[in-house]
């Protein structure tokens, strides 16, 4: 279960083994730590007692606090759950091999195989009812087909001297896909193609908004691996820059936001905006709910269905483990 704290005035203190949510206009509400994964707290106006946090801990329940962007400033977790070095060392030593740039194509590799994987997805029953959309997507299938066969032909010494190379093949995949995904929404949303940080139209808030909850938890992931979030291979490092997080990430973007976000827009919902231009916090709460609600759903790995949050928690692990020599590290793709 996964918690989502958007309530101004909200105060979130512990009972027993219980967190309690008090609010001076809504009923009190409590929730078994025992049953939580995480607390995503999205407003600037609450008080989180130091009982709770140290509950949290415990529990192994992490905290993230996003801005009203999306984008996570900070997290709470125990420090005691990232104990190990073996696989930090290993990670930095595969920045300087062919192993580095195994992950980095991997990342693209993942974010291709699930970006096909929606737009199939998507696709399934518009071949009658929405012709232009269906077209569409067929005409980009290939297109990120081709892009996967370009990126298998890449090879190189360490990450440093393929990056650009493998960036562009990311890049013009993003150019096939949103075109793909331009013709799927609806008209009045007049999208405009692809924007981040600072877009203004309803469809990339909405998808920033998400992808914002997505790095909190994929960071955490991570850092439960044994990982270190901030030291990746395709997306350079700079200071506050979680580049593992971005690069971990790719593969997971389609199926865990932009799936529910595509379905929210196309069941005709849109956000609201405050006289800030700043999404308010029943649009951040509705997003965020959609995301989480998609993670908790399953999909099948290795014969049999785990939730998506757990298929993270695997794939975290895989990755360890090959930066360390211990196995391989496959795509997950997800169901369509």
């Amino acid at each position: 279960m996964n918690l989502v704290i958007s309530e101004r005035g909200t105060f979130l203190a512990l009972r027993s083994e219980r967190l309690q949510l008090r609010h001076p206009q809504q009923e009190t509400q409590e929730v078994a730590l025992r049953d939580l994964e995480t607390v995503t707290v999205t407003t600037t106006a609450c008080t989180l007692s130091a009982e709770a946090i140290r509950a949290c801990a415990k529990f192994g329940v992490q905290i993230d606090l996003v801005d009203g962007l999306g984008a996570p400033y900070a997290k709470f977790s125990s420090p005691y759950l990232v104990g190990t070095v073996s696989t930090r060392r290993a990670q930095m030593q595969a920045y300087l091999t062919p192993a580095g740039v195994e992950v980095a194509r991997h990342a693209i590799r993942a974010r291709l195989r699930n970006q096909a994987s929606l737009l199939k997805y998507f696709g399934k029953y518009r071949k009658e009812a929405d012709p232009t959309a269906y077209a569409a997507i067929q005409r980009a299938l290939p297109g990120l087909t081709a892009l996967e066969a370009e990126l298998d032909a890449q090879q190189g010494a360490c990450i440093d001297d393929l990056r650009d190379v493998l960036l562009g093949i990311e890049g013009r995949g993003g150019v096939v896909y949103w075109g793909a995904v331009a013709a799927l929404l609806p008209a009045d949303l007049a999208f405009p193609g692809r924007l981040g940080r600072g877009a203004s139209d309803p469809a990339n808030m909405t998808l920033n908004y998400g992808y914002g909850i997505l790095y909190a938890r994929v960071a955490g992931v991570l850092a439960t691996a044994g990982l270190e979030p901030f030291a990746g291979f395709l997306h350079t490092d700079r200071p506050g820059k979680p580049s593992l997080v971005l690069d971990f990430v790719e593969g997971f973007r389609a199926a865990c936001v932009d799936r529910p976000v595509l379905a929210l827009l196309g069941r005709g919902w849109r956000p609201e905006t405050d006289e800030h231009g700043k999404l308010t916090p029943e649009t951040r709460q509705r997003i965020a709910t959609a995301v989480n609600d998609r993670l908790d759903t399953r999909d099948v790995v290795g014969g049999k269905r785990f939730r998506l949050q757990n298929i993270m928690v695997m794939q975290a692990r895989r990755l360890a483990g090959f930066l360390r020599g211990e196995g391989d590290y496959p795509v997950y793709v997800a169901s369509w």
